[in-house]
């Protein structure tokens, strides 16, 4: 995989840990990219390597939820061609489809088909 170069503000969207970040640009300005790249940052991490599917993405559209997950399937396989002997990775590929990587209408109908026993008569 080529180098990624990310500007001050992709950089910053990537590595902030300890809160909750939004991404919100333009069509075509690199919002997946960073996306992935800090998924995998996650993902990778030499001290506390998280599962995919304990994260949430929201996207507006199916296309790009469909999108994000194949973006993040490949860097998987990507980062596993780099390192074969890497299970924590191994573990990530499956789990990439049972991750919670939709649209907002696809998560708040989840939410309720989910919970709906919890709602009063």
């Amino acid at each position: 995989m080529a180098e990624l170069n990310f500007t001050p503000e992709q950089r910053a969207a990537i590595d902030t840990r300890g809160s909750t970040v939004l991404v919100s640009a333009a069509a075509g300005s690199g919002k997946t990219r960073v996306l992935t790249e800090r998924l995998m940052a996650y993902l990778t991490d030499a001290e506390d390597p998280a599962d995919i599917d304990r994260f949430l993405v929201i996207t507006y559209t199916r296309a790009a939820a469909s999108e994000l997950r194949g973006k993040i399937a490949k860097a998987l396989t990507e980062r596993m061609e780099r390192d074969p002997g890497n299970e924590h990775l191994r573990r990530q590929m499956l789990r990439v489809y049972r991750a919670d990587i939709k649209t907002v209408d696809a998560f708040c109908t989840a939410l309720l088909r989910e919970n709906c026993h919890l709602l009063g008569e």
